[in-house]
């Protein structure tokens, strides 16, 4: 065989293998990034499903795009009550408008 051949078939063998691993971890580095409630468990279904014919894979890459209910509505609540807070310091809003906003907030 020729030497230049072996070498670039080698080289190319090593450029698809660099791809192949972020692609093959794609949904546990978006669950990560995205800072999942459920990172660890998507990262293991990742890894380990993956070995079962791809499927977990799969079931990793919707996982991490689904974010349970309770955590997207206490997150919205959050940035909400730091935007009154702001409104507060800056004086748009007074103390006992932002008192009353931020309790209905909270008690939704």
């Amino acid at each position: 065989m020729n030497p230049d051949a072996v070498q670039s078939g080698a080289l190319l063998s090593l450029v698809l293998i660099i791809l192949a691993i972020p692609l093959a971890l794609l949904p546990a580095i978006l669950a990560v990034r995205k800072k999942h409630p459920h990172k660890v468990a998507i990262i293991l279904v990742n890894i380990l499903g993956g070995l079962l014919y791809g499927l977990g894979w799969f079931i990793a890459l919707v996982w991490c795009f689904i974010i349970p209910s309770g955590n997207r509505s206490s997150s919205n609540n959050a940035a909400e009550i730091e935007k009154l807070y702001e409104l507060k310091q800056k004086g748009v809003i007074t103390e006992k408008e932002f008192d009353l906003r931020k309790n209905k907030l909270l008690s939704t």
